[in-house]
């Protein structure tokens, strides 16, 4: 065990022998930490985290702070953490508000320089949260979501699995798997072809998913309509997690961002621009 002198660590914290703790740590009573863990300098993690195995938390991290809450909180529930995530610089990761909660940080993730996980929140593996990105208490990030810098999800939101959003949205609604979201709108764009490609999807399914998503958002279907249309038609798959993800959402979803008629672009070259140009031109020239 590498324990730095300058460390302080709780008699009771469970610091796995292989695992290395830097100058000026503060590693509380309870905490368990797994083996093959590198916490660098300045690192406080608190009473009622626990860690699994080849996880990596760069200098500043607190993880396992009280709930930002206006309640006074009594009971804490735990912070979970997973195998081989890397935790960066000045991240902050919350308790949750009750003990029979959790804030669940999966396998293989990497939260970048002062990302936020608020109470009560769970990341499932492969998430990338990067700079500044604000999760409230209670959100879900599914599988292989990539969050861009400075987004802010409102509480109890969902993110489905490979999905990607844009840095500095603002997210007050679920977000359905496999899409992108603009970050200036807030906004679906289409799919996140490029999660897609790199979570090894086939072609097959990838096609599935383009279908079920102009049902979902091009259709001009009822909402129940496009439900039915998606439960009957991709029953199994990756696309079927479409109707599932939307039938459970309790907040909404995000809408797809489309130019309306009146915004369409108007052809560069008309008669009006054509007899105008020359006589603007001779303006110019005199």
């Amino acid at each position: 065990m590498a324990i730095h002198p300058l460390a302080l660590v709780h008699p009771s914290a469970q610091v796995a022998a292989d695992a290395e703790v830097g100058p000026f740590c503060n590693i509380e009573a309870g905490v368990v930490v797994g083996a093959g863990c590198t916490i660098a300098a300045r690192v406080s993690i608190k009473s009622g985290v626990t860690m699994g195995q080849n996880n990596v938390v760069e200098e500043g991290a607190v993880i396992g702070g009280v709930p930002q809450h206006l309640l006074k909180l009594e009971h804490l529930g735990p912070v979970v953490i997973g195998d081989r995530n890397v935790i960066r610089e000045n991240v902050t990761i919350h308790r949750a508000m009750h003990a029979e909660g959790a804030t669940r940080i999966g396998n293989e993730c990497l939260l970048m320089v002062g990302s936020h996980v608020a109470h009560d929140c769970t990341l499932s593996n492969n998430v990338v949260l990067t700079n500044n990105v604000m999760l409230a208490g209670h959100v879900w990030v599914g599988e292989r979501a990539y969050l861009g810098g400075g987004a802010a999800v409102q509480q109890h939101c969902r993110i489905g699995r490979i999905a990607m959003v844009g840095g500095l949205a603002r997210v007050p609604q679920d977000i359905p798997p496999f899409v992108t979201i603009d970050g200036g709108t807030g906004m679906v764009v289409g799919l996140n072809r490029v999660g897609l490609r790199r979570a090894g999807l086939d072609i097959a399914e990838v096609q599935q998913i383009k279908e079920a998503y102009r049902v979902l958002y091009r259709s001009g279907l009822s909402l129940e309509q496009r439900m039915t249309t998606l439960a009957t038609r991709f029953p199994a798959g990756p696309a079927s997690e479409f109707e599932q993800f939307i039938h459970d959402s309790g907040r909404g979803f995000a809408r797809e961002r489309r130019m309306p008629p009146s915004g369409a672009i108007r052809p560069l070259h008309t008669e009006a621009a054509d007899t105008a140009a020359p006589a603007a031109q001779l303006r110019a020239a005199g």
